[in-house]
This record gives C-alpha cells, sequence and structure tokens, in this order.
C-alpha cells in the first residue's frame, strides 16, 4: 500500500529562508574572524573565548544549509524516508541554534570595550555578535516550523486511489 505525504508548499520557502540564513550566518562569522581575530587579535568576546564563537559559527552554519536543502526535497519528493531525514536534520539545525543561543547571549551581554574612548571595532564587534544573535534565532524559528509542519505530514498519510 503505497501512502503519500503531503507537506506544506511553504516549507519550500522555509527551506531557502534557513539556506540563505546559513549563508548570511557563515559570512557574518568570517567577519568575526577577520574583526577579532585578525585586526583586533582579541583572545575573548566578554566571558566567551572568540575560538568558541567563531567554532560554534562554523561548524553550525552547514546545518543550516542542510536542513534548509532537505526541506526542500522533502515538499518536491514527500516520501518517509525524506521526511525522516529533514526531521532529523531540522533537529540538529535547532539543537546547534539553542546552542548559538546560549555562547552568542553570553556574548553579546559581556563584551565590553578595552578602552573608554570610541573605537569603531568595539561598535562593529558589537553588532556582529547581535547580528549572529539574531540570525540564530530565526534559524530556530524556522526549523520549529518545519519540524511542526514535517510531523503533521508524517502522521497524517493520504492512501494512494490506486492501492485500495
Amino acid at each position: 500500500m503505497p501512502r503519500s505525504y503531503t507537506l506544506r508548499l511553504e516549507s519550500r520557502a522555509l527551506g531557502a529562508a534557513q539556506i540563505m540564513n546559513g549563508v548570511i550566518y557563515y559570512a557574518l562569522g568570517y567577519l568575526c574572524y577577520a574583526l577579532f581575530l585578525q585586526e583586533e587579535k582579541r583572545e575573548s568576546t566578554g566571558y566567551i573565548p572568540v575560538i568558541v564563537t567563531l567554532v560554534h559559527i562554523f561548524w553550525s552554519s552547514p546545518f543550516f544549509i542542510a536542513s534548509g536543502s532537505t526541506s526542500i526535497q522533502a515538499e518536491k519528493y514527500p516520501t518517509k524516508y525524506m521526511l525522516i531525514y529533514s526531521l532529523v536534520m531540522n533537529i540538529l539545525s535547532v539543537c546547534f541554534s539553542i546552542l548559538g543561543i546560549i555562547i552568542l547571549s553570553i556574548a553579546c551581554f559581556t563584551y565590553h570595550a578595552d578602552t573608554n574612548e570610541y573605537v569603531w571595532t568595539h561598535m562593529a564587534g558589537s553588532m556582529l555578535l547581535q547580528y549572529l544573535l539574531f540570525s540564530t534565532i530565526s534559524e530556530v524559528i524556522c526549523a520549529c516550523v518545519t519540524i511542526r509542519w514535517i510531523s503533521v505530514a508524517l502522521n497524517h498519510p493520504k492512501y494512494n486511489e490506486k492501492s485500495e
């Protein structure tokens, strides 16, 4: 008895948003690398070491891109295995995002300037951390909505009329 699963058409748009979010996240990570390690030669962003922030950024952005890609493929070819694969990738993306929210929140709230005078690199570093935090939160939202839609699709299969 072949089953077909119906995934919402909007999951394709959310998958594209996840891919763009992953690419933007990677670009912001590269800017953080250039600013914190090459320009300022900082060792920490507040209580969080710079290397922890950068490792998180460069390890999680491929998961954001992969979860978006699998969401698009699951909408195109809604087989049970593709939906489960997309579900697993989105769950991993949410896990990485929650870890990122914790790391970036601590980094944002404890990041401070080394001097009392205005230096553009300190302002840029603070803004980069805030943009990274915002894109991490938006990834959590996209992935959670996609997980919900996939769960609904898996729980409500439609039987093929030819098989009955």
